[in-house]
């Protein structure tokens, strides 16, 4: 599993009801942008580093292009 920073990490909710985590990744810590990724989650604000398991995708997110 590859990211970059400004990636969207997506952890699918294990239980019936239970919510998806998201959360951006800063940092790519593994070589070539593998794990671990040092994250910011949006519910909580919180940072931790993470090594993804099956349950977790990533998004790249469209980079604004200026002129």
């Amino acid at each position: 599993m590859h990211a970059r920073p400004g990636s969207l990490l997506i952890i699918t909710g294990h239980h019936v009801g239970e919510p998806d985590r998201t959360g951006e990744v800063l940092e790519a810590r593994g070589a070539g942008g593998t794990a671990p990724f040092l994250v910011r989650w949006d519910d909580t604000g919180h940072e931790s580093l993470i090594f993804p398991g099956s349950d977790c995708q990533i998004k790249e997110l469209a980079r604004e292009v200026t002129a």
